[in-house]
């Protein structure tokens, strides 16, 4: 398994927006995205930054995500959202 987390800083007043499309953006990778074991978004201490936990399967499952119609089609709706370019912090399981 591997894993991103995906820390966002929003626009101020675009925090709704923000939440609303990831709520969407969630069913669709869940309805979707079979080897997508995880994908939850979540506010932090500070209103306008966001983290989002992906947990795949394998490289292949994040690649697929990548690679989909719905990822495209977000993309340039957070455009106007995001403050600034996403840190993204991409992680191996450590397997005992």
């Amino acid at each position: 398994m591997l894993s991103q987390i995906v820390k966002v800083r929003v626009k101020p007043g675009k925090e709704m927006e923000f939440a609303a499309v990831s709520r969407t953006m969630s069913g669709v990778v869940e309805a979707n995205e079979p080897d997508t074991l995880v994908y939850k978004v979540f506010r932090t201490e500070d209103p306008l930054e966001f983290i989002v936990i992906e947990i795949y399967k394998d490289e292949a499952a994040l690649q697929a995500h990548r690679d989909s119609a719905h990822v495209a089609a977000v993309l340039p709706r957070l455009g106007g959202v995001i403050d600034g370019a996403p840190e993204i912090g991409k992680y191996e399981e450590v397997v005992l």
